[in-house]
């Protein structure tokens, strides 16, 4: 993540959704943007979607 370009963007959640969000947090010992992008890459993952090819270089 280090070397990576972030872009800041603002998100909205319902009361749901952040409970879900504490619930994993609490669970995995990770903070919400990590929980976030697991998530992420994980339906990505599961649906055969692949990565950029940027984040594919060996580091």
């Amino acid at each position: 993540m280090k070397n990576e370009n972030l872009k800041s963007t603002t998100v909205r959640f319902t009361d749901s959704d952040l409970h879900l969000i504490d619930s994993l947090q609490e669970k995995l010992g990770l903070g919400m943007i990590h929980v976030i992008r697991l998530a992420i890459r994980r339906l990505a993952e599961s649906e055969n979607v692949m990565p950029a090819p940027s984040s594919l270089k060996k580091r």
